[in-house]
């Protein structure tokens, strides 16, 4: 698929991954994890993107972020966070440590959104980088739940609608992340990442193919 034909959405969240070739460790210093986090929070504030969620972990960056305006801004805001990572780490000689393109599925509001966010914040607990999320400093997750002074991510109206303020919101996230995911669920949610597809149902699909025949007709 060329970066052409990948399949970006206007006005619809994104699960984004780059990765780096080979799967070789980028990030290995407090200080890459610390300037990648603040590279995104500035990257942010300049893009039309809102960033939903994020996992930054050694050999590669985990997004859910929704484009404001066009959706092509997505690659310029990938493009950009990889070149200021890239630029921050020492011991890279001159060649890009990227795989050639990241891989982006277009995720279905609701149900798919949450999901994508459990799956995204549970990573590096999964990988064995941390016991459990809120041990893990360079995830959205300690943001999210109030163990962090900042406090800049967007909230998408799905995960707003999980209570009627932030304690109440807080508290029903973390029972939904005890819960896990189902098998078919984290299926799902690889596959249609590692394939470019959608992260939803088949009446998203049908949504997406019609909004974008109604995009390129007008």
């Amino acid at each position: 698929m060329s970066e052409k034909d990948r399949l970006l959405v206007p006005g619809v969240p994104h699960h984004i991954v780059r990765k780096t070739a080979y799967r070789t460790d980028l990030l290995r210093r407090r200080i890459d994890f610390t300037r990648c986090i603040g590279h995104l929070h500035t990257l942010r504030n300049n893009h039309p993107v809102h960033v939903h969620a994020w996992a930054i972990l050694p050999d590669r960056i985990h997004l859910l972020v929704t484009p404001t305006s066009e959706a092509d801004i997505l690659s310029t805001f990938v493009k950009a966070l990889s070149c200021r990572v890239t630029r921050g780490i020492r011991h890279l000689e001159g060649q890009s440590p990227w795989e050639r393109r990241f891989r982006s599925s277009p995720v279905q509001p609701g149900q798919w959104l949450l999901a994508t966010m459990h799956y995204i914040e549970r990573l590096p607990a999964l990988a064995g980088l941390a016991r459990a999320p809120h041990q893990y400093p360079y995830s959205s997750y300690r943001l999210r739940v109030g163990k962090s002074s900042a406090d800049w991510l967007d909230n998408h109206e799905d995960y707003a609608a999980l209570g009627r303020d932030r304690r109440e919101r807080i508290e029903n996230y973390r029972h939904y992340l005890a819960g896990g995911l189902s098998a078919d669920e984290i299926r799902h949610i690889e596959s249609a990442l590692c394939s470019g597809g959608l992260t939803g149902s088949r009446c998203f699909e049908a949504m997406v193919q019609e909004k974008l025949a109604e995009e390129e007709a007008g």
